[in-house]
């Protein structure tokens, strides 16, 4: 325990060490977010027309807001409470001192990186498809926003809510683990793929995989959860800006 306590203040265990869960607790955290998720869209049949008026929203917009900030809560919340049943600190998932140094030199520019790399990437596999695919929903909700107002609670799910609560989980809970079992470059490469294929998109799988890679290189390099949350978000909002801008110009 002294061992431990000293390693954390010194920030040595995150990621470097096996974490105090293992493969089951990944599973089973992600299980519990999907059927959640299920048993939402059942449930929310009955209220979700009263709520679409009081927002002054469509039911499907008002359906897709709901179910992401609801997946968000819900993801960074099971994972907390793990630790917490680890009787562990949220240090050992990154969440520790940090380096204002290293949120900027890695979290901001690494997010405009990725930003830009994912571009070029999706306009490369859109150069090789024989049609343009169809945007993802909370894509296609952005570009149909007419105001800043309009896309505050957009931006606020895929800016700051689901960059913490994907970090939190792939970053800070995932990938120590599969790093404990198959060294740096496999839980670097699985934690991607794993990262990649959650977002039940093909077209984008590569894309998606490849920066979720370079977030994860980014805690390994920094030994902090914060950069690349904060990479993350940035490039999720420089998207968000790219799509609501466009959409005004045109």
């Amino acid at each position: 325990l002294m061992l431990m306590d000293r390693q954390l203040k010194e920030g040595a265990f995150f990621p470097y060490l096996r974490p105090p869960w293992g493969l089951a607790e990944v599973v089973v955290v992600i299980v519990l977010v999907y059927l959640c998720g299920i048993g939402f869209g059942f449930c929310s049949t009955r209220w979700l027309d009263r709520v679409a008026l009081f927002w002054g929203l469509n039911t499907r917009v008002t359906f897709l807001l709901m179910a992401g900030f609801l997946q968000a809560v819900l993801l960074g919340g099971f994972v907390l409470a793990v630790v917490r049943l680890r009787k562990s600190s949220p240090a050992v998932l990154g969440l520790r001192d940090f380096s204002w140094h290293d949120v900027f030199v890695y979290g901001v520019a690494g997010g405009i990186g990725v930003f830009f790399l994912m571009i070029l990437l999706m306009v490369l596999i859109i150069s090789l498809l024989p049609h343009t695919p169809q945007p993802q929903p909370i894509a296609e909700l952005i570009v149909n926003t007419h105001s800043l107002r309009e896309v505050l609670l957009p931006w606020l799910l895929v800016g700051v809510f689901a960059p913490f609560s994907e970090e939190l989980y792939f970053r800070g809970f995932v990938y120590p683990v599969l790093r404990s079992r198959t060294g740096v470059a496999g839980g670097i490469i699985l934690t991607a793929c794993f990262f990649g294929g959650l977002h039940f998109d093909p077209i984008r799988f590569l894309p998606l995989s490849l920066g979720g890679a370079f977030l994860t290189l980014l805690c390994e390099r920094t030994g902090s959860l914060y950069p690349s949350l904060f990479a993350h978000s940035i490039w999720n909002t420089l998207m968000t800006a790219i799509a609501f801008l466009l959409n005004q110009t045109l």
